[in-house]
């Protein structure tokens, strides 16, 4: 099993319990920084893999290659800043590994994305539609729609507007958690602990 587990903004008391859990019973936890590095050696000593400007994709395939074996029989940890999920060096790691080996199966930890963590900080609530994006302001990929009570009126807005896939999620990490693909049979209600992605392919 690959994981990689997000560590949150920068402090050691935002990680989540399921990442320390994951960090403390892997057999080995990989990071890519030094600032992971200190986090996670509040808890056991990690190896430190760094990936240079200029050589992170030979330093990304080399331990792929490594990881696509070990994880057949190990529980490997990358543990990383924010959520692996979002703009991290995690998701061309697991990519690689899962393409030399598709056996492998990977597991995301969440951890407190540096966009949320800095509304907190500033002590500012939003309750408006929030484009979150990089510097290269690249047309909009992917959007999310939170409490999404009426999936068949977004479906249609979303369709209208290019997103191709649209995903429905549905008490995400609770009891009766459901993700399913939005094509013909869309509900008009749907619970309030509902989200809704849209992907342009």
């Amino acid at each position: 099993m690959l994981y990689g587990v997000g560590l949150g903004p920068g402090d050691r008391e935002l990680l989540t319990l399921k990442a320390v859990r994951v960090i403390k019973e892997a057999d080995e936890v990989i990071v890519p920084g030094k600032l992971a590095y200190s986090i996670v050696s509040e808890f056991r000593e990690p190896r430190l893999v760094e990936f240079p400007m200029g050589k992170s994709e030979e330093v990304t395939k080399k331990l792929a290659a490594e990881l696509a074996e070990r994880c057949v029989d190990e529980n490997i940890a990358f543990a990383s800043l924010g959520d692996p999920a979002f703009y991290s060096t995690f998701q061309h790691v697991a990519e690689e590994v899962v393409r030399i080996n598709p056996s492998i199966e990977v597991e995301i930890i969440p951890g407190i994305a540096s966009f949320t963590a800095v509304f907190a900080k500033m002590k500012k609530f939003v309750d408006a539609p929030l484009i979150v994006t990089t510097a290269k302001m690249p047309e909009v990929k992917h959007v999310v729609v939170l409490k999404a009570s009426k999936p068949a009126d977004i479906h249609k807005k979303l369709s209208q507007q290019g997103f191709s896939k649209i995903l429905l999620a549905t008490r995400i990490f609770m009891e009766g958690e459901k993700i399913e693909e939005l094509d013909d049979a869309i509900p008009e209600k749907s619970d309030y602990f509902t989200l809704i992605v849209g992907s342009k392919e």
